[in-house]
């Protein structure tokens, strides 16, 4: 591996990739911030401070995304007011929402939809091309919980690129083969492939990658394909 995103759902991670850049200067280490409640749900000002401390990522909300907390709670009673989402009453987006875009267009961030359900990440999407954003992620376009089916080809005409995460495929949510039809619907120059991994039970991120690939092989990529949602793609997002 020649380097990796650090993302967490609760704190700035910039700091954290500053120092192991310099401990590892042999790896491209980028670090970011998710907008989840710990640092003010959608917070221009947090997303600021994040970028000017080398913060090269900006997630929407993740697992205190609204509609994440409503697919994971059902119908069990769960009070969804507290959580976050980018739309107002009337179903427009939020002002803030365009603050934040503002922020990453200045400072060149990579902005990824985070946990939003496919609605409200094609809002952002279709926002953020509007503000001067460079690069829009759909994050885990293919998790249960998000589900993007035709917005993924919709994004793409739209510039943006589709993450598909090992993660999904581990725990037996999107089988190998899904996501390969779903690559194919997009094309490999508009998709990154990555792991999503950190939590306690899953493989290393190395580990992950490698099987991951194993796996997309199997399905039929060439290797230069591979390379290219790999390497090229993300290198690309971070550094163009």
């Amino acid at each position: 591996m020649a380097g990796c995103v650090i993302k967490s759902h609760f704190a700035d991670t910039a700091g954290r990739a500053a120092v192991l850049g310099k401990l590892f200067p042999e790896l491209d280490i980028a670090g970011g911030i998710a907008l989840n409640r710990s640092v003010g749900g959608i917070n221009p000002q947090a997303a600021e401070r994040t970028a000017q401390m080398g913060g090269r990522m900006l997630w929407f909300p993740t697992l205190e995304g609204r509609e994440y907390q409503r697919f994971r709670h059902g119908e069990d009673g769960t009070d969804f007011a507290p959580f976050l989402t980018v739309f107002d009453q009337e179903g427009r987006l939020l002002p803030q929402v365009y603050e934040v875009l503002e922020v990453a267009a200045s400072y060149h961030m990579v902005v990824g939809t985070g946990h939003l359900s496919a609605r409200e990440g094609m809002a952002v999407v279709k926002a953020a091309r509007e503000k001067g954003v460079e690069h829009v992620v759909l994050t885990h376009a293919d998790n249960p919980a998000n589900q993007y089916t035709v917005e993924q080809q919709q994004a793409a005409r739209l510039g943006a690129v589709v993450e598909h995460c090992y993660f999904t495929t581990y725990y037996k949510r999107t089988p190998a083969e899904e996501i390969a039809r779903q690559i194919r619907a997009v094309g490999c120059q508009s998709v990154v492939l990555s792991t999503d991994f950190g939590q306690v039970n899953s493989p290393y991120s190395d580990e992950g990658m490698l099987e991951y690939m194993q796996c997309m092989r199997k399905c039929g990529f060439s290797q230069e394909e591979l390379v290219q949602m790999t390497h090229d793609n993300p290198h690309r997002l971070l550094h163009e």
